[in-house]
Formats: C-alpha cells, sequence, structure tokens
C-alpha cells in the first residue's frame, strides 16, 4: 500500500513518480505612456512562458493605425506530457485598452502514466473593457492510453475581445487516440443592452456566453460514425466575441462548408467548429471560416 507521504506527494506506488503541479500566470497592463506593460509572467515548469513581441505606440500620423498596443508571449514546454496525475494550471489577465497575443511554440502531447487519476490543464483568463485576447495554442495530442481534462475559463467585460482557438489531435501518427474531456465556460459582463441585463441598465453579474464539453476517446460510443467524427482525427473550434456583435442581429450568419460550421451566438459572438484528417487541414478550416464572417 502507498505510504502516507505518498499519497500526499502524489507519487505513484507502481513507479515512485510524483504528480507534477504547477501553476504559471500572465498579466499584461496599460503603462502610463500607452505602451503595454507586462505587470507579471510567472513561469512555473513545465508551463514556460516566453516574452516575444511587442507593438511600438502609435503617434501623429500613425495613431490610430495599431488602436491596442499588443504584447506576445509564448508558451513553452519544460518538460514531456502532461502524464497522468499531473495538474497544471495557468492565470491569464488582459488589463484595459491592451491586447495579448498568447501561442505556444509546439504542440502538448498528453502522455499515459501511472499516477493518481488523469491528467489535467486548467486555464483562467480575466480580459478587461476594451482589451483583447487572442490565444491560440498549438494542438493538444492525445496519445494512445492518455486520459487528459483540459478546463477553459474567461471572463470578458463588456467591450472586450476574445479569439480562442483549440485543436485536439486524436493519437500520434498511426496510433489509436486517449481520453480526453474539454469544457469551455465563456462569460461576459452584463450591463444594459446585454443579454440577461437588468431592465434599468444595472449590472447583472456575469451572463453566460458559451458552455461547452467534448469528450472523445476510444470508449466513447460510435465515435467514429458518421454522426460523430467519421474518419477525421482533427477536431478543433474558434470562438470570436467582441462588443461589435452585441446588439441583436449583428452577429454572422450560420454557415455550413466542407468539414466546417458557423454558429452565431445568443451573446457578443459566434463559435467556428472544424473536423479534419489532419492538424494543417483542420487550422485552414477554421481561419477560413472566422475570416468570412469579418
Amino acid at each position: 500500500m502507498p505510504t502516507t507521504a505518498d499519497a500526499a506527494s502524489g507519487a505513484s506506488p507502481r513507479t515512485g513518480r510524483t504528480a507534477v503541479r504547477a501553476h504559471a500566470a500572465v498579466r499584461v497592463e496599460r503603462g502610463t505612456r500607452g505602451a503595454p506593460r507586462l505587470a507579471e509572467l510567472r513561469s512555473d515548469v513545465p508551463i514556460v512562458l516566453r516574452l516575444t513581441g511587442g507593438s511600438p505606440v502609435r503617434t501623429g500620423a500613425h495613431a490610430g493605425a495599431d488602436p491596442l498596443p499588443t504584447m506576445t508571449v509564448h508558451l513553452v514546454n519544460g518538460a514531456a506530457g502532461p502524464l497522468a496525475g499531473d495538474d497544471l494550471r495557468l492565470d491569464i489577465s488582459v488589463g484595459r485598452g491592451v491586447r495579448l497575443v498568447l501561442r505556444s511554440v509546439a504542440a502538448t502531447v498528453a502522455l499515459p502514466g501511472h499516477g493518481p487519476g488523469p491528467s489535467r490543464l486548467t486555464v483562467t483568463a480575466e480580459v478587461a473593457d476594451g482589451a483583447e485576447l487572442d490565444f491560440g495554442p498549438e494542438p493538444t495530442v492525445v496519445a494512445d492510453g492518455a486520459d487528459h481534462r483540459i478546463t477553459t475559463d474567461v471572463r470578458l467585460a463588456a467591450t472586450a475581445r476574445l479569439r480562442l482557438r483549440e485543436e485536439i489531435l486524436l493519437g500520434r501518427f498511426g496510433e489509436p487516440t486517449g481520453s480526453i474531456l474539454s469544457t469551455l465556460r465563456v462569460d461576459v459582463a452584463g450591463g444594459a443592452g446585454a443579454p440577461g441585463a437588468d431592465p434599468a441598465g444595472e449590472l447583472s453579474g456575469w451572463v453566460p456566453l458559451l458552455r461547452q464539453e467534448l469528450l472523445l476517446g476510444p470508449r466513447v460510443p460510435g465515435l467514429h460514425g458518421p454522426a460523430q467524427l467519421g474518419g477525421a482525427r482533427a477536431v478543433g473550434s474558434l470562438l470570436v466575441a467582441g462588443p461589435e456583435w452585441a446588439e441583436a442581429g449583428a452577429g454572422p450568419e450560420a454557415a455550413v462548408a466542407d468539414g466546417v460550421a458557423r454558429l452565431p451566438l445568443a451573446g457578443p459572438g459566434y463559435l467556428v467548429s472544424a473536423l479534419a484528417d489532419d492538424a494543417v487541414t483542420l487550422r485552414r478550416r477554421l481561419t477560413a471560416m472566422a475570416d468570412l464572417a469579418g
């Protein structure tokens, strides 16, 4: 039997491996001269964050050409995995009047292991008024035997913008897939004119924009049947939200093309969902359908 110390540390009794606990954070604000300021950049292996770019503040005749000062940060995997039992967390905060572009340098490969329970990644994001978050990591690859959980929680202020892309690849080349459960929750601040707002125009807390759960894996009945994935091994979504779609009927119309569909949301935004045989085609379908919406 595992010892008390093993149970407290998350060590596996079969391998002696201690499950990884990591909590990383990135917080961007607008500085006194209008340039984006990196208020916090905290890495915690295996989540390593690197500042990779930023836009200058434009003045004079060029002012307004780039309305939001932008900062770019990349996620770097500092170790293999996640493996079973690993619990990873990333907190994101975007302050008023700035734009954060968050990318990753490579795909994340969820691997099997003998840790306690599934591997987990939790992402939380807060986006202030007049700010924008563009979060588009490389795909999550679910290796054979893996059991992975992704939870993403986003809160948008009334005039915040969001572009959130998620891509999942079922198995590495030539292997069957493991299991993955992806949960996405996005809320928008309630207010005058917002869905669910108080008639007097007072803030009514947070209004749900999207609730989505996606369960994929070898134990899902009919996963590769015509009602679900068919022969596809890549699945993804692209959520776009912003105040320009807050008015009723302002969003793009529903649309369907080969392997991709666009769904207007009841709140300020729309969701693009796609299937494909490979990651390259999946990215192309998501991006093309979103670009058509303007």
